[in-house]
């Protein structure tokens, strides 16, 4: 059960999920829940979703009562039955259902909703020399947030930021040891408030080499899924191959992205999920399983580079290298494939990468990565001793929907809900009219927020169906998505539950049903042929799961026009000095770990 506490403002947010003159606590409360964040967060009619640390969470919450405030403000602009605080008061809701979530769960990520930063770790850090970093000192009280020295670290190309007081230091290379257990006694070392946020940490108070560390959550634009690394935005349709590299080149910049640079060929499973590795058919056991072994062969597009450092040594790699490699290879080009040993008298097939110089013949994947989203790994360069300067970054601080008050923000647009219903043609007007483009969610649990806005207008009869700014066009195979008065072809994905993938589902189920129907005109069943087309919506009273249909043919059912547009930034600089380069080096307390040993699929014939 969720636990509602009434405190103090902080002296900075981060950004707020939800803005709204709807919020209640359910609204609030169901946005951290898609978030999968520990807290919603309530003052006045925003909503933000927190991932405090999690032994900040279960074992100090006494430092809460510092914080602690009779009065939890004003009512909710959505239920004048709940408080949603003032300008000094905040509303708090636990959220213990993601409290346990593991942290190193080992599946696909794809595309989902995150909060834009995340606690990582609790380390200590001495004076050795072993690696490099930046180093900044935060000069305002209002910017020792954890976000901030984010920024920072981002200006500069590195991933993870470190806290202690005032002191924010960035860098790529952090060596840190598998820990499953969240709750290991190294976590519980960082104990010291941030000055400009109570919710997070920020190292020891008594200890100046213990840190908080901080990351950057990554989200990565349509069609690309987090890589198992969490430091790229990655993108392999099986069903793309490619027969050259420059070809591969082409695809992925057509897709807003470039090939993966990768140095050696075993860290492509540091990048891709397993589920592009595996195959049923590998694991089991058949007499004809000779006939598979190169059916299932996979070929990849990467480009090699020797630039690339790889410092995570906390990734397993479970797949290892060939031991038979062929002696004319393409250095671009990495195959994955079974390998033929003999143990203990038994035939074993094992998975194994190695070079070839077969893609060109056979075709590969392009393994893609967001070109927008690459991290410098190189080595920081010294500083002289009186290079000191004063560094200043701009930070997005707020967002806002402008002035009129009927659209919401709900995550990364701002919605407004039009109650009155019109055809697809007639609400793309009139978004457009409002300088926004028809409703196009980038995800699937967007349409549940939305939902929750369209439901509450309990006087508004309606069918309950909206329209979405998409339309299927079934001669091309494409979906063309409308952001404002341009048509764009959207990518088409794996994901079942991507746009493109619904919309051509739906279209092909009603357009076989209307080819098939008695009732219809042949002069009607004729004019569907040279058409082809249609329009997308959503039906917000489905009982089931809200999903996309593109089966509006023809385009003139009349529907809820509900728009959508980009949220106004505010944004301030950050200042804060920076200081000569420093050698740090990382220390755990020991730790029992169970061993790891290496695994491999292997399928055994008999001989």
């Amino acid at each position: 059960q969720s636990e509602q506490r009434c405190l103090s403002k902080p002296l900075t947010f981060g950004l707020p999920a939800i803005i709204s003159n709807q919020l209640t606590h359910e609204l609030c409360l169901s946005m951290c829940k898609t978030l999968q964040t520990t807290l919603a967060i309530l003052y006045i009619n925003k909503c933000y979703c927190l991932n405090s640390d999690l032994s900040w969470m279960l074992f100090t919450k006494p430092h809460y009562e510092n914080y602690q405030k009779k009065d939890c403000g004003n009512p909710c602009p959505g239920n004048q039955h709940e408080h949603c605080g003032n300008e000094n008061t905040i509303v708090v809701i636990e959220n213990p259902s993601y409290i346990f979530s593991s942290k190193d769960e080992d599946i696909d990520k794809i595309t989902t909703f995150t909060s834009d930063f995340a606690y990582d770790t609790c380390i200590h850090l001495n004076s050795v020399n072993q690696s490099t970093t930046y180093e900044f000192n935060l000069t305002d009280e209002n910017d020792i947030h954890p976000r901030h020295c984010l920024e920072l670290c981002t200006n500069y190309k590195q991933k993870y930021a470190l806290l202690n007081s005032n002191k924010c230091l960035c860098t790529n290379i952090l060596t840190k040891k598998k820990q499953d257990d969240p709750f290991s006694s190294s976590n519980f070392n960082c104990t010291q408030e941030c000055s400009a946020n109570y919710f997070y940490t920020c190292g020891n108070p008594t200890n100046s080499s213990i840190y908080s560390v901080y990351i950057m959550k990554i989200k990565c634009p349509f069609g690309f899924q987090i890589s198992k690394d969490e430091r790229r935005c990655v993108r392999a349709d099986v069903s793309t191959k490619k027969s050259s590299f420059s070809t591969a080149q082409s695809y992925c910049k057509s897709v807003d992205g470039m090939i993966a640079k990768i140095n050696d060929i075993l860290d492509i499973q540091d990048i891709l999920p397993k589920s592009i590795f595996t195959n049923d058919v590998f694991d089991t056991f058949s007499y004809s399983f000779h006939s598979h072994i190169f059916n299932n062969t996979k070929y990849f597009w990467i480009d090699r580079t020797s630039d690339i450092i790889n410092n995570n040594t906390t990734l397993d790699h479970s797949i290892g290298r060939c031991l038979q490699t062929s002696q004319v290879i393409d250095q671009n080009c990495i195959v994955l494939r079974y390998e033929r040993t003999i143990i203990h008298d038994t035939v074993m097939y094992e998975r194994c990468f190695t070079e070839s110089n077969e893609c060109s013949s056979m075709s590969a994947i392009p393994v893609c990565v967001d070109r927008h989203l690459e991290f410098n790994s190189t080595v920081i360069p010294s500083t002289k001793d009186d290079d000191s300067s004063m560094i200043s970054v701009n930070t997005t601080t707020d967002y806002t929907c402008g002035d009129d008050e009927e659209y919401h923000l709900m995550d990364e647009y701002c919605y407004k809900i039009f109650f009155h219903e019109t055809t697809w043609q007639d609400a793309k007007s009139e978004c457009e009219r409002n300088n926004a483009m028809l409703l196009i969610p980038q995800q699937m649990k967007t349409l549940n927020l939305i939902k929750f806005l369209f439901l509450r207008r309990r006087s508004y009869t309606s069918s309950g169906i909206a329209h979405v700014g998409v339309i299927y066009d079934n001669r091309t195979h494409t979906v063309i998505q409308y952001n404002t008065t341009n048509g764009n072809t959207l990518p088409n994905t794996p994901n079942p539950n991507a746009i493109h993938t619904l919309c051509e589902k739906t279209f092909r189920t009603r357009y076989e049903t209307l080819m098939s129907s008695s009732t219809l005109s042949k002069e009607d069943k004729e004019r569907l042929k040279t058409q082809q087309t249609g329009c997308a919506y959503v039906n917000f009273r489905d009982d089931f799961e809200l999903s996309i249909s593109c089966n509006e043919i023809p385009c003139n059912q009349l529907a809820t026009v509900i728009c959508q547009k980009s949220p106004i930034r505010k944004t301030r600089s950050i200042v804060a000095k920076r200081m000569t380069r420093i050698i740090i080096v990382i220390r755990y307390p020991k730790v029992i770990h169970r061993r790891l040993t290496r695994s491999f699929s292997r399928v055994r014939v008999s001989m």
